[in-house]
């Protein structure tokens, strides 16, 4: 299978391309060629520039068969200010424009395209349960998501399937949230996060890379996935899962106004508040959790 990747140089993208290399013939679409060519230095695929002229990318895309659109500034990179939201909104949406323009052009029909979302997309609920069927929420994760697949309907006329990947909180001590969470118990300082009573809806890393892949050929698959471990926690639970397999206590809590005033609003919806978040789809259809609970997924992912 031949497939256009964009995004590929991040955290999920740069694990995915590692199963992807060598079994299928790969275009990685990125910012900075010269980092993707040190990174993937010998994978054996092609690396364009996004600065590239076009006949050269429309060249590169020719005969491809899917696209996986990882694209987007990180949520947690820094503080949400008006320039950063901004920031965040451009790096999303613009790089589904300059995909379906390439597309187009090239006369593509594709069988798939996978596009990167995420479960901000249900906003925040002290109770309620989430599922694929539940209504975009009100926020600014949740209003980013909404206009993120909303952009991404722009693909429908070009690939006989479109799958919007909503993803939970992807646990990998290679980075994302786990790593910082993490840094306090290596000095016996760790514990919970405000009330500790907030929804995390999370996803091993291994998990979120199978649910990718299982999508991506499974042929009755359609439309929005929540990647999600079924078994959400609460934060206070996530930290004693986290103290437990470091070996480490878990007794010294992070108050909410402290990490207010150094994250502003970007605190209150990703780390003080939270969603508990389903992957009823991804389970109607088959698919099969190798970390379905925490202890296990922090047992694996830290042994």
């Amino acid at each position: 299978m031949k497939i256009i990747v964009a995004g590929g140089t991040g955290l999920i993208g740069s694990m995915l391309l590692k199963r992807l290399a060598g079994k299928n013939d790969i275009v990685l679409f990125t910012r900075n060629p010269k980092s993707a060519h040190k990174q993937f230095e010998g994978a054996g695929f092609q690396i364009m520039s996004w600065d590239q002229p076009e006949e050269q990318l429309l060249g590169a895309i020719k005969n491809s068969d899917a696209l996986i659109n990882l694209s987007g500034a990180g949520i947690a990179d820094s503080k949400w200010t008006p320039a950063q939201k901004q920031k965040l909104k451009n790096s999303r949406l613009k790089s589904i424009d300059k995909l379906v323009s390439l597309i187009k052009k090239a006369d593509l029909h594709l069988k798939v395209v996978l596009q990167a979302s995420a479960i901000g997309y249900y906003g925040n609920h002290a109770e309620r349960i989430f599922t694929e069927d539940d209504a975009p929420g009100e926020n600014f994760l949740a209003q980013l998501s909404m206009e993120w697949e909303k952009k991404a309907a722009k693909y429908l006329p070009f690939t006989d399937r479109l799958i919007l990947l909503r993803t939970g909180v992807v646990l990998t001590p290679e980075g994302g949230a786990l790593k910082p969470l993490m840094q306090p118990f290596k000095f016996f300082a760790g514990g919970k996060m405000g009330s500790g009573r907030q929804w995390v809806s999370w996803i091993d890393m291994e998990d979120q890379i199978g649910a990718i892949l299982f999508l991506l050929s499974h042929n009755s698959s359609n439309g929005a996935y929540n990647l999600t471990a079924p078994n959400a926690v609460r934060q206070q639970e996530l930290a004693s899962a986290i103290g437990k397999a470091m070996k480490r206590p878990n007794w010294l809590p992070v108050p909410g106004f402290a990490l207010k005033m150094l994250m502003g609003q970007m605190a209150e919806e990703m780390l003080l508040e939270g969603a508990h978040v389903m992957p009823k789809r991804l389970l109607d259809a088959g698919f099969e959790f190798q970390s379905p609970d925490i202890d296990i997924a922090l047992s694996h992912l830290l042994s």
